[in-house]
């Protein structure tokens, strides 16, 4: 048997990542066992390339399929179910409305009708027991209105709970899970409303793509838990050095990306730098066993977006910054096509 057919007759999630070389993480193995139980089609057609052995699996390869295909599917199955949930609770009170409707009538008919009995009533008797027929037609009126306003409680409960889900499911759904920042469907998002802002009003806007040097010497030396707690570090110092106007997110694998509004090439490499610098200067230990990691540095690149650009232009620009960072020594900041700051590592 090929190594090809050994890979894609595979049908253990854990044996599957082992023979790719994909991080053993709880997100991989959700998508792994997706790929695996062939619901999702579109997933298995994007594995193709991996399991057939045609293209090599990266962790940054892996992220996007997750996003693109798991995570996505995920909140679409969420926002049917919920659809469904609203609807037999709409359904639900419809009944109720119809019923209440219902009584009314009857209820009203009751009251034309002892109107029009106590008007030939003749004596004390009937008019007594046409009074208890009225008593327990209101009685029985009351407890159907309180039901109703029960039913109609429990129903916006109901509603609010579905809404209350849908905006964790939302916020789930653009949020990286290992580091809390944004992930790349919503950073793309955020991409396109900035960028066209940005157009519309003549502002600037920043572009920051940073990577962490030697990532996979860490992995390999320590772990993907220790490498997962690099991430996380990282991740954090991002969101710590950034305004609340900027948003940060997890590019894929160990790269990350900033967008920066109404910010300018000095501003997005001041703020570049402090986060280079806060990182090279943290000295990080092994969780596990307090072992010394050795110096975590980061290199960068920015960019500035341009009227007549596209996304695409802004990415590939700060992509090049970047490269040019890595070529240069890594632990540095470059603007564009200059090295604005750091040092060699």
């Amino acid at each position: 048997m090929t190594q090809q057919a050994k890979t894609t007759s595979i049908k253990d999630p854990m044996e599957l990542m082992r023979s790719l070389g994909a991080n053993p993480s709880p997100k991989n193995y959700e998508m792994f066992y997706a790929y695996i139980q062939g619901s999702n089609r579109k997933l298995t057609i994007a594995f193709a390339p991996y399991v057939e052995g045609r293209e090599a699996w990266t962790e940054a390869k892996g992220d996007a399929l997750y996003e693109r295909h798991v995570s996505e599917n995920k909140l679409s199955n969420i926002l049917d179910v919920t659809t469904e949930e609203v609807r037999n609770e709409l359904n639900s009170v419809m009944q109720v409305l119809t019923q209440a409707g219902e009584d009314a009538a009857t209820y009203e008919k009751t009251l034309v009708g002892v109107g029009g009995s106590l008007q030939q009533a003749s004596d004390s008797r009937s008019v007594r027991d046409i009074v208890e027929h009225l008593v327990k037609a209101t009685a029985t009126m009351q407890d159907r209105s309180h039901n109703l306003e029960k039913k109609l409680a429990e129903t916006n409960q109901q509603v609010e709970m579905l809404q209350t889900n849908l905006e964790r499911v939302k916020i789930e759904a653009n949020t990286d899970a290992l580091t809390g920042l944004c992930n790349r469907k919503r950073l793309d998002d955020v991409l396109i409303q900035e960028t066209e802002l940005a157009r519309e009003d003549g502002t600037t806007l920043a572009f920051v793509l940073c990577d962490i040097d030697h990532f996979k010497r860490f992995n390999d030396t320590w772990g993907h838990q220790t490498g997962d707690q690099i991430i996380r570090f990282v991740s954090s110092t991002l969101r710590t050095k950034v305004s609340e106007r900027h948003t940060s997110a997890r590019y894929g694998g160990e790269e990350f990306a900033i967008i920066m509004p109404a910010t300018n090439m000095t501003s997005a490499t001041e703020v570049a730098e402090k986060i280079r610098n806060t990182i090279e200067r943290k000295k990080l230990v092994r969780k596990s066993t307090g072992e010394d990691l050795g110096r975590v540095t980061i290199s960068l690149g920015v960019s500035i977006f341009r009227e007549t650009d596209q996304i695409e232009d802004l990415i590939e620009r700060a992509d090049k910054a970047l490269y040019q960072s890595k070529q240069n020594g890594r632990n540095r900041v470059t603007a564009e096509d200059v090295m604005v700051a750091g040092k060699a590592a």
